[in-house]
């Protein structure tokens, strides 16, 4: 869609007349030309995109494919087969075990001719300001920015959900529910509490079956009191049919919210208290459904980004030490972490109980 934007930029700046000549018929995602042309924007998606023949096809954001060998080979490739068509395919860097790697630095790369554009390109050019630069670069881990600006690939060995595994994930059909939509089905809530230093977040996942998708995350400004978070949290109770459990952070916030949350007429809600032990508990089932594909995600940079944040470490016991670098956020990563493991323990019996470890 964000590519179809930039199209319909060109577009008008073309004058009234020959744009007239030159445009049959003008859709969201599909513009019909006269002369038999179209360009059509669609999802990476094998059922919605077999069928075509294309002169020219732009694989956007490439290192985040689903079944991306397969795609490429199976589904795009066959569309240039009868054009000898031209592939363009671009992307922020991210999984060194993708083929959007092999294309350029693998054993494909010598099919492909290569445009490596990173900050100082967009600088010249006057889309950024290098003041912007710094500021940036002076607020971001090095990894992040060495992605985002240098536009180069970074192994991250010691992250929890490594960038392969969350861009298996990822299903591009998948949007999230706005707040105001009033969805059907059973949903699951994690709530993660912060006010200071830290965000308040509000994870929301379906459950179909064995599959978890992440359909809603929103992510509250900093200093936002925890009674605008109940609220949002009432409003969407109220709203979604039906939400089967939500699980809250009470760490160094006590039993009050959790309190206030019931008496506020939210029902299932569990308040549960972070300890390391307690986030073993919880993250290990958490990527093991994504192991084994029962998790789908939509593709939201932010979110990526904060999922693949979180780092371990082995404790001398064997057990996982849980930390995210300094100066990054992971709000979202535990907000989702809990709605999973609220969905996954559904049939447990009992409630899931706050502990506290020494």
């Amino acid at each position: 869609m964000i590519v179809m934007d930039r199209v319909y930029e060109h577009i008008a700046h073309i004058e009234r007349e020959i744009k007239n000549r030159l445009i049959e018929k003008k859709q969201r995602t599909k513009i019909t030309f006269r002369n038999g042309s179209i360009i059509i924007a669609l999802p990476c998606s094998e059922n919605l995109l077999r069928g075509y023949t294309a002169d020219l096809i732009l694989a956007d954001e490439a290192a985040f494919f689903a079944h991306d060998e397969y795609m490429f080979n199976n589904v795009l490739m066959p569309m240039l087969a009868t054009t000898n068509g031209t592939l363009i395919v671009s992307s922020t860097p991210w999984s060194s075990k993708s083929q959007f790697y092999e294309f350029c630095k693998g054993k494909l790369k010598e099919r492909f001719s290569q445009h490596h554009i990173t900050w100082r390109q967009a600088v010249e050019a006057g889309l950024m300001k290098k003041e912007f630069i710094d500021d940036m670069q002076g607020s971001m881990l090095p990894q992040q920015f060495t992605m985002e600006f240098e536009a180069e690939f970074v192994e991250d060995v010691n992250a929890w959900l490594p960038q392969d595994l969350i861009s298996r994930c990822i299903d591009a059909e998948l949007e999230f529910i706005e707040f105001e939509n009033a969805p059907t089905g059973e949903f699951f809530v994690g709530v993660d509490l912060g006010k200071h230093q830290d965000y308040s977040v509000v994870a929301v996942v379906n459950k179909q079956g064995e599959t978890i998708r992440l359909v809603h995350c929103h992510r509250f400004p900093l200093e936002t009191k925890y009674a605008s978070v109940i609220g949002y949290v009432k409003t969407l109770t109220d709203r979604w049919k039906t939400i089967r459990k939500t699980l809250v952070d009470q760490t160094g916030v006590g039993d009050y919210v959790v309190e206030d949350m019931k008496n506020s007429g939210i029902a299932n809600v569990d308040g549960v208290t972070f300890t390391q032990q307690n986030k073993e508990e919880w993250a290990v089932p958490a990527k093991q459904a994504m192991l084994q594909g029962d998790v789908k995600l939509p593709y939201d940079r932010e979110l990526i980004d904060e999922l693949n944040v979180e780092r371990y470490e082995l404790t001398k016991t064997g057990h996982y030490n849980f930390f995210h670098p300094e100066g990054t956020n992971d709000d979202r990563f535990w907000a989702f972490v809990l709605a999973i493991y609220g969905a996954r323990s559904e049939a447990a019996p009992g409630p899931i109980i706050a502990k506290t470890f020494d």
